[in-house]
């Protein structure tokens, strides 16, 4: 299975949408249809906070698995089957991320280009 590196914002006690996720944890849903049911995370981290807002939220770095390819039109959030609960971020760690993911993505594009 390939994973993604994506980013996640959970309630402060851990939890979405009524279930309790742990740090370090992976975790397995059968189906996924995006905004309805499988797991969610944003592959660009400053869009965490479209949907958990700072200050009562807390944010990971998760990798997302199985079937990835439904996506929103206006952000990054994508769902999967499968998803691993990584370390545990705070506002300066996901600018950092965003910091790196602008980097990432500029390199890549300019390696497309040629250049």
């Amino acid at each position: 299975m390939e994973w993604k590196k994506a980013y996640k914002g959970f309630n402060a006690d851990m939890t979405c949408l009524g279930f309790q996720f742990e740090e370090g944890g992976e975790y397995h849903e059968n189906c996924v249809k995006l905004c309805n049911y499988g797991f969610h995370a944003c592959e660009v981290p400053m869009d965490v906070f479209g949907y958990y807002a700072p200050g009562k939220s807390v944010y990971h770095e998760v990798e997302i698995g199985g079937d990835t390819s439904e996506r929103l039109s206006d952000d990054s959030k994508i769902v999967g089957t499968d998803i691993r609960i990584g370390a545990k971020l705070n506002i300066a760690g996901l600018i950092k991320a965003q910091i790196e993911y602008i980097k990432r993505n500029i390199e890549s594009a300019a390696q497309g280009d040629g250049g």
